[in-house]
């Protein structure tokens, strides 16, 4: 349903391409949002496209063809959008909701740029949410593979340490099931300047970047270094949008105990001493994530 753009035009946001700023409402609080002329969108306001039939996709990299309606990526916001925002803004019926399947493995992406199987199913908060993830997650797999493709990507331990030291590490990604990765001075550094992220497992990193790969590497990749900057913007806002989407908010009397723990000295909102690494795809890595001392080489 959405027209296909190369990977390295939708990191380029609209307004940027267009030369100027444009409102938009979300379809889900109705609040009006400036669409700044300069730096990513995505993580204001998702696009979906309204279908003759009374369907809707998700459009995550905002280009594609159709009529437009945008929510905020928030719980709250999808709720009310699949509740009645999209029903007003198409003034009509919208019931059904074009859900495209992630390939776990990225092999079909890495192959083609895309994914293709897909099925409508009927359109409620839930299905909406996870349609939007869906589609981020399709997205983060298209940049790393334009990436890739356009050998703007270092790869294993080595390579990254090498980018950063030169200052062409624009982002680098950690694989969610690689511990050993998020301790390399490199990542550490990243991390303090918000530019790391953990996202897919080492597996799908290594199927992604096989363009630009010498050699197969069997065991996977701990860490990938993205040397484009308007790839790696793009690639780290779909990213952060998709986590901040995927943890509801807590309501009524649970928030309030939440706040009134957090407030108290061992209280449950108190974060542990505990240093750990990233375990759930899609999201940036904590500061603390990363152990001090002497670095330890990296899967890959």
């Amino acid at each position: 349903m959405v027209e296909a753009r190369t990977e390295t035009e939708r990191a380029t946001p609209q307004a940027d391409r267009e030369g100027s700023s444009r409102v938009r409402t979300c379809v889900g609080c109705g609040e009006r949002v400036e669409i700044p002329r300069s730096g990513a969108a995505l993580s204001v306001l998702v696009r979906l496209v309204l279908g003759p039939g009374g369907e809707v996709a998700v459009d995550a990299a905002g280009g594609g063809f159709g009529r437009g309606a945008h929510v905020h990526p928030r719980p709250s916001c999808v709720e009310k959008a699949a509740q009645r925002g999209l029903a007003r803004a198409a003034k009509g019926k919208v019931s059904l909701l074009w859900d495209e399947a992630s390939e776990p493995s990225g092999e079909e992406t890495a192959a083609s740029g895309t994914t293709s199987s897909g099925k409508l199913v009927p359109l409620d908060a839930g299905s909406l949410s996870r349609a939007i993830m869906r589609a981020l997650d399709r997205r983060v797999q298209g940049l790393v593979v334009a990436a890739a493709r356009a050998r703007k990507v270092a790869l294993g331990a080595d390579a990254v340490t090498g980018a950063d030291g030169r200052g062409e590490a624009e982002l680098i990604v950690v694989a969610t099931d690689a511990a050993a990765g998020s301790e390399l001075s490199a990542v550490r550094r990243a991390v303090s300047e918000g530019r790391a992220i953990a996202w897919g497992t080492k597996k799908v990193l290594a199927t992604l970047c096989s363009a630009a790969a010498s050699s197969k590497r069997a065991e996977g990749l701990a860490v990938v270094a993205i040397m484009d900057d308007r790839i790696a913007a793009a690639l780290r806002e779909a990213v952060q949008t998709a986590s901040g989407l995927a943890a509801p908010p807590l309501e009524g009397a649970a928030a309030s105990r939440k706040r009134h723990d957090a407030r108290r000295p061992g209280g449950t909102g108190q974060q542990s001493s505990e240093r750990s690494t990233p375990k759930d795809a899609g999201g940036g890595i904590d500061g603390d994530g990363a152990r001090s001392g002497q670095d330890r080489r990296a899967d890959g």
